[in-house]
């Protein structure tokens, strides 16, 4: 289905540049750009709170490791170093 847009002079000479260097058309840059951005708009917006969750949470996806799991024991190992610096 034919389409038009208006491109400022900045934003058509970079198009050009582009298609150039991919060795493409323009019009086959505009319809992959837009197809690539237009997708991760709408993964983004079906995305469920569990996912982000999920995609935060995997092992290791804190950058804490291992720390949230142990919290308890590495408390109690640092309550007990700082009990015998103060008993000496």
């Amino acid at each position: 289905m034919p389409s038009s847009t208006r491109l400022d002079k900045e934003t058509e000479d970079l198009l050009k540049k582009a298609a150039d260097c991919a060795g493409v058309t323009k019009s086959v840059l505009v319809r992959e750009s837009i197809r690539e951005y237009c997708a991760k708009i709408v993964e983004q917006k079906q995305r469920t709170p569990w996912d982000i969750y999920q995609a935060i949470h995997k092992e290791g996806g804190s950058g804490h490791g291992n720390r949230i799991k142990n919290s308890k024991a590495i408390l109690k190992t640092h309550l007990e170093a700082k009990r015998k610096k103060w008993s000496l």
